[in-house]
């Protein structure tokens, strides 16, 4: 077989004739071939395909198709029979397009697909058809995940080797091969290949490995180039295994090493590009290879840091051995002293003091002047010191463009500078910068609803690409509600080309229920039992998971079987508020159709709700409406004061306090969690209970479930959390503190303090909990994350709601914990300190005697640093003990010298 390596435009598609029009297959044989497959028969049903001519096949097609869905949908259908169909059904679609769409099913997950009899059915079918199948097949998206099924790629590899066509240079299948490739099991369908964990046996017998191993950095590989899993010894991996077939020719070496530093140069997330770069030091590039891909380094100088650290080692190895120039030097060091992290600069520091002592200190002093202006004094320090060790070799030109650069330092370099080059260095300002905080958050009204099935189509669409975004997702729930209650069969043929036939999120399937694609029964299987739900995925965990769970199990009954001309908790405001004058009107017009509302609706509908008292209601007379004007009357939902659980304290399944802290708040209680309540909907197999559903409780407490360690690990919060409890702040906060929590770990998690600026913008007074949120998201893992903390800050300073004295005791108790990490507070804090420099005083103030007095743990210099900043810019005067006395210790330490800086600006007493 040809293994020449092909890309894929250069593989003509082979002209498929026209297909004549197929006779009818008799109805007995069709449920014989639908019988031989349900029972997994195997060999019956490749004779009974065998002996169907190409039109005869296509016309079995529909009643292989129903019972695909029979099988999609049964509780009890067999492994072996989803296997024949799998098969049966390909070989069926005599064209590749299709045969190729059939095989991508997300059902055909199968295990073992390669019986005997079945191989023979696609071994039979013709070359071009195996060829264009297979090619269809490669470029197919791969799974990201590494948990999808596999049937695709290994039915695709098959093809190719037997219809002998060179594997297709696409990056999709590249992935799936690596992915299979890693797999220890044995292989039914292409037993050439040794089983065991044994890569680079595997790969050694592998005649696809020289083609489309070069081609590992050109794909999503990075999931699989940490692997494979089975591999005990890093030799068996895949970077050590890639590296051993370069260097024994198997695999071009110069290909492979370009692709890995092309792929480093396209960027990334940090985590891949470091996985990436360990497979390409496994290769070790020697100095001729690293000189030919200097371009390369300097472009990666711009990278993550350790990206850029093996940029910068691999440069300085060059310019060691005499294979850079000055201009590429220069440019190196440009990018690297201009960055924030200092073992970089203090490496760049190093190698310019290499490039002085080697006889070029003109190009080292003219480089290291960029470092003057950098915003570290510590490092600005180190910079003078090579510039006092070099500085005789300057004159002329050079001593000027230092003494230009030397105008960038810090007021406390002023003495240094005016020694070394004769200039002084202005001092700090005197004038008080001001607070730049933004405009207080205004409501902002939800768009009009949905009005016709075009409307929900294209909102459903765009729902779909963004699943946790809170708005969309309300609009689409109503605009099912009213399209259905108006024209079920014209929103069926308007979400016709929007839904897939195997449409599996969670808006997805609810537009099912609406069209029908997902039948009645399904629904009622997930009201009758837990085990039946058809939201279970991890954004369903947890207690407000399991209450936006019974929400749409609710909706998907309304949908499927009780349809109602709209849903009462739509919001009327973006930040989830309902207005009370709006939902009056709605609950008036259900009761004049007669419609009983839902009771998870109903209640959610009251919990976004805050009424002002001015409300008529006069008009509402049913039970539902009689609690509507209670509910408005009494206020709403009353709120709860939210109190530090003390430390130590422990509690079953609930995270220890010994590491981490949180909060709670007393149980719901009183007539207020009684007007929640409306009788149950008649649904058949389902005993109505007593009082508000179980997931509203669930919702509304105890506060120490919101804590339990599965309910905040197995749990995906995004907006629509903050859109339930809009008026209630608290509240929210500590529904998903523990999340927060996650995102300052040692290992952390992404994406949680993104909810902060929601928050932010939800309603009600801000209490422990939430500067305890606030502290969590100042000690975030990553840098989004940490600026989203900041939107937060400001935001609640503009609304006059931050506390930041209470916010700096929260601090300190986490950094004492450990729970906060010192350099993360200090980055989250000098972002803060750059439109807010008196707010992030009037943090650091509280936080400073607490950080100095005792053991400083380790990174407080950052802190003081931001301090000192601060100081300067908002004119802060007057001594703090603590400062003043970690000032007079004796010692060098970058804390000290910044304690001495801060001392010095804030005066004596």
């Amino acid at each position: 077989m040809s293994t020449e390596p092909v890309e894929p435009a250069a593989l003509a598609t082979p002209a498929v004739p026209a297909a004549p029009t197929a006779p009818a297959v008799p109805a007995d044989f069709a449920e014989e071939l639908a019988a031989a497959v349900r029972e997994a028969r195997f060999a019956d049903v490749a004779a009974l395909v065998t002996a169907l001519p190409d039109a005869r096949r296509r016309a079995a097609l529909p009643r292989l198709r129903r019972l695909r869905r029979e099988l999609r949908d049964s509780s009890h259908s067999r492994g072996g029979a989803t296997t024949a169909l799998l098969v049966a059904g390909a070989v069926c679609h005599t064209a590749p397009s299709g045969a190729a769409d059939w095989i991508g099913g997300r059902e055909f997950d199968v295990r073992y697909w390669a019986q005997p009899p079945l191989v023979a059915l696609l071994d039979d079918r013709p070359a071009p058809w195996q060829r264009e199948v297979a090619l269809r097949l490669a470029r197919r998206p791969a799974d990201r995940t590494g948990w999808g099924s596999t049937v695709p790629y290994e039915i695709a590899e098959h093809l190719l080797r037997r219809s002998d066509t060179p594997p297709p240079a696409e990056p999709d299948f590249v992935a799936g091969w690596m992915r299979d490739r890693g797999r220890p099991e044995p292989r039914p369908w292409l037993r050439l290949l040794p089983p065991g964990p044994d890569l680079y046996a595997r790969l050694s017998a592998d005649a696809f490995a020289p083609v489309l191993a070069p081609l590992v950095f050109d794909a999503d590989t990075a999931a699989h180039l940490s692997g494979p899993w089975s591999a005990g010894d890093p030799a068996q991996r895949w970077p050590a295994v890639l590296a051993r077939l370069a260097a024994e020719g198997t695999v071009d070496r110069t290909a492979l090493l370009g692709r890995g530093f092309a792929r480093l140069v396209r960027g990334g997330a940090p985590g891949e590009l470091r996985t990436y770069l360990e497979a390409l030091r496994a290769l070790a590039p020697g100095p001729d290879e690293l000189a030919d891909n200097r371009r390369a380094l300097l472009a990666l100088l711009d990278g993550p840091s350790t990206v850029a650290g093996y940029a910068q080692e691999a440069l300085a190895a060059l310019d060691g051995a005499g294979r850079l120039t000055a201009e590429e030097v220069a440019e190196a060091s440009g990018v690297l002293l201009a960055r924030p992290e200092k073992k970089l600069v203090r490496a760049q520091l190093g190698w310019l003091e290499r490039v002085a002592a080697d006889g070029r200190a003109e190009l080292a002093l003219r480089a290291a002047a960029d470092c003057l202006g950098h915003p570290d004094r510590q490092l600005q320090g180190q910079a003078l010191k090579l510039l006092k060790r070099h500085v005789a070799a300057a004159e002329g030109e050079l001593m000027t463009e230092l003494r230009e650069a030397a105008l960038l330092l810090d007021p406390a370099h002023a003495r240094t500078a005016a020694e070394l080059l004769g200039v002084d260095v202005p001092p700090a300002a005197a004038a008080q910068d001001a607070d730049r905080l933004p405009e207080p958050p205004r409501r902002v009204p939800v768009p009009a609803p949905l009005a016709t099935p075009a409307e929900v189509a294209e909102e459903l669409a765009a729902a779909l690409a963004a699943p946790e975004e809170s708005v969309s997702f309300e609009r689409v729930l109503d605009g099912l509600a009213r399209q259905v209650w108006a024209d079920r069969d014209a929103l069926a043929a308007a979400l016709a080309p929007v839904l897939p036939a195997d449409e599996w999120r969670t808006l997805g399937v609810l537009a099912g229920t609406a069209t029908g694609a997902v039948p009645r029964p399904r629904v009622l299987r997930a009201l009758q039992s837990r085990r039946g739900r058809m939201f279970s995925s991890w954004e369903f965990r947890g207690p407000v998971g399991e209450f936006l769970a019974a929400r749409l199990h609710e909706t998907a009954w309304r949908l499927a079987a009780d349809p109602v001309p709209f849903l009462l908790s739509t919001p009327t405001w973006r930040n989830g508020a309902l207005d009370a004058r709006e939902l009056v009107a709605r609950l008036a017009s259900y009761q004049e159709l007669g419609v009983r509302p839902g009771p998870v609706d109903f209640a959610l509908a009251l919990l976004r709700t805050a009424g002002d008292g001015t409300e008529d209601t006069r008009a509402l007379t049913s039970p539902a409406g009689r609690q509507l004007a209670a509910w408005l009357r009494g206020g709403g939902l009353p709120r709860r004061t939210s109190t530090p659980v003390p430390p130590g304290t422990w509690t079953t399944g609930v995270w220890c306090a010994e590491f981490r802290r949180y909060a709670e708040q007393p149980e719901p209680a009183g007539p207020a969690l009684e007007l929640l309540a409306v009788p149950a909907l008649d649904v058949p197999g389902v005993e109505p209970a007593a009082g508000p559903p179980e997931a509203v409780r669930a919702l509304l407490g105890p506060s120490r479930d919101f804590q339990l360690r599965s309910a905040v690990e197995d749990s995906a919060p995004d907006s629509r959390w903050t859109a339930l409890l809009p008026h209630h702040r608290e509240e929210l906060a500590l529904r998903i503190t523990g999340q927060l929590a996650q995102s300052a770990a040692d290992t952390p998690e992404r994406g949680h303090p993104q909810l902060l600026p929601l928050l932010a913008e939800a309603e009600g007074p801000c209490g422990f909990a939430v500067h305890q949120a606030l502290a969590y998201g100042l000690g975030a893992g990553h840098a989004e994350d940490r600026s989203a903390t900041v939107d937060a800050l400001l935001s609640l300073a503009a609304q006059r709601q931050l506390d930041p004295a209470a916010l700096a005791a929260e601090v300190h108790e986490l950094l004492a914990l450990g729970a906060v990490k010192p350099n993360r507070l200090a980055a989250t804090l000098a972002e803060l300190a750059d439109p807010a420099p008196r707010l992030t005083w009037s943090v650091l103030a509280p936080l400073l005697p607490a950080l100095l007095d005792g053991s400083p743990p380790r990174g407080a210099a950052d802190l003081v640093a931001v301090a000192v900043d601060c100081a300067r810019r908002s004119g802060a005067r007057g001594p703090i003990d603590a400062v003043t006395r970690t000032a007079a210790r004796k010692g060098g330490t970058k804390l000290l010298a910044e304690a001495r800086n801060l001392a010095a600006l804030l005066g004596p007493a």
